[in-house]
C-alpha cells in the first residue's frame, strides 16, 4: 500500500467518522483507540463502528458483514489484483462473525465489535497496516 492509497483510506473514514459521530457520540478516548487499532470500550463505540462500517459497504443493513461491496469500494484505491486479493481474504477471515449470536439483530452494534477485534487480530496476517 503506497503512501497515497492509505491517505486517500485515511481521509474517506475520517469522513464517515465525522458523519458516524453525529448519531453515536464517542469519547475522545475511543477516537483514540480507533485510530491506533485498539480496541473501543465506551458505550456508543459498537454502534459508531456499526454506522462506520454501514457506511463504506463492510456491513450491510441487516447487520450482516459484506465483502462484496468493501471490495468494490477498494477497487477505487487499488489497481493491483494482488492487493485487492490480499484485501478479499483479510476480509474473508472475519466473515465467522456473521454466525455469532449477538442480541441487537439489525442494528448490527455487537457484531461490528466483533469484526473490528477480528479486523485487529487479522490485519498484520496479511499485511494490511492502516
Amino acid at each position: 500500500m503506497t503512501a497515497e492509497q492509505k491517505q486517500m483510506v485515511h481521509e474517506h473514514f475520517e469522513q464517515v467518522g465525522i458523519e458516524c459521530f453525529k448519531s453515536h457520540e464517542i469519547t475522545s478516548e475511543d477516537i483514540t483507540n480507533l485510530r491506533t487499532r485498539k480496541m473501543p470500550t465506551g458505550e456508543n463505540a459498537s454502534c459508531f463502528l456499526s454506522c462506520m462500517f454501514k457506511h463504506v459497504g463492510v456491513m450491510d443493513d441487516n447487520g450482516m458483514l459484506q465483502k462484496e461491496s468493501a471490495i468494490e469500494l477498494a477497487k477505487q484505491v487499488f489497481d493491483d489484483e494482488e492487493e485487492l486479493k490480499l484485501i478479499e481474504d483479510y476480509l474473508h477471515s472475519c466473515s465467522p462473525v456473521n454466525s455469532a449470536t449477538i442480541s441487537d439483530g439489525e442494528k448490527g452494534c455487537e457484531r461490528a465489535l466483533l469484526a473490528y477485534k477480528c479486523m485487529i487480530e487479522n490485519a498484520s496476517q496479511f499485511g494490511i497496516d492502516l
